[in-house]
């Protein structure tokens, strides 16, 4: 074979199998089995079990849309400013199974449910950059009072108007503030400066913790006195998800 045409038959080959993975990497993921059926019980709860993807199976129980799409979307529960779209979502409820291999990564499990919710529901949605009303988290007058991390394996404890810390990063706790414990209802990021792990307990009255700066139970009092660090007021630029287009009733199974 001439070296010329050797080069040519090879390149074809290059060029075939680039085509072929490239197909399955934009191949979406999907459940093997699933099922989507109303809910007409009436109850408040809902449940999701089985993200973990161990047991090749998950369950959402008594689920609105809203819920449907914060999981799928990987939005944490609460910060309803990360996505824009009509304002049923919260109307119906429904009960989904679906299958999937054993050990399937919860993000593949997450891309399998933007796959459901775009056949069943005919959801689509685009990314978009807004600026939005948020708090940054900055040092108060006269510093932090914060203690180094005793301990490498962090976590937070909750109970009733107060919050236990161990080990955890500034941005760790405005993540933590960002969610829906403390209602703040804007998303809270870190600028406090500060690098490394602490331990902290932070009280407040979780009755005021809309309140204000100007309430004494409030957490924007209970940061600076306790910890302190101080919330101001700032618009930043976000990364939401905007609902373009999205059914209320699925097809059928």
């Amino acid at each position: 074979m001439r070296p010329t045409r050797a080069l040519v038959l090879a390149a074809l080959v290059i060029v075939a199998c680039d085509a072929i993975f490239a197909q399955s990497r934009t191949k979406p993921s999907i459940f093997d089995v699933a099922s989507v059926r109303p809910n007409l019980t009436g109850v408040n709860r809902s449940s999701i079990s089985g993200s973990d993807g161990s047991g090749g199976r998950i369950t959402l129980e008594n689920v609105s849309l809203k819920e449907c799409i914060f999981f799928a979307f990987d939005i944490p529960w609460g910060r309803d400013y990360e996505l824009s779209g009509p304002g049923w979502l919260d109307e119906e409820k429904f009960d989904i199974a679906a299958t999937f291999p054993p050990a399937t990564s919860r993000d593949r499990i997450h891309e399998m449910m933007r796959t459901l919710l775009a056949d069943r529901f005919r959801l689509k949605t685009r990314y978009e950059n807004r600026r939005l009303e948020a708090y940054v988290l900055v040092l108060g007058k006269r510093g932090p009072k914060l203690q180094p991390g005793s301990t490498t394996d962090g976590g937070f404890f909750w109970g009733e108007g107060q919050l236990t810390a161990r080990a955890i990063s500034m941005s760790g706790l405005a993540d933590r503030l960002s969610g829906p414990v403390f209602k703040l209802g804007r998303p809270v990021v870190d600028m406090t400066g500060i690098k490394g792990d602490y331990d902290f307990v932070l009280k407040w009255s979780p009755d005021d913790a809309s309140a204000g700066a100007s309430s004494s139970g409030s957490i924007f009092t209970a940061l600076q006195e306790q910890l302190g660090l101080k919330l101001e007021t700032r618009k930043i630029s976000a990364r939401i998800v905007v609902i373009e287009h999205m059914e209320k009733v699925p097809s059928a199974n």
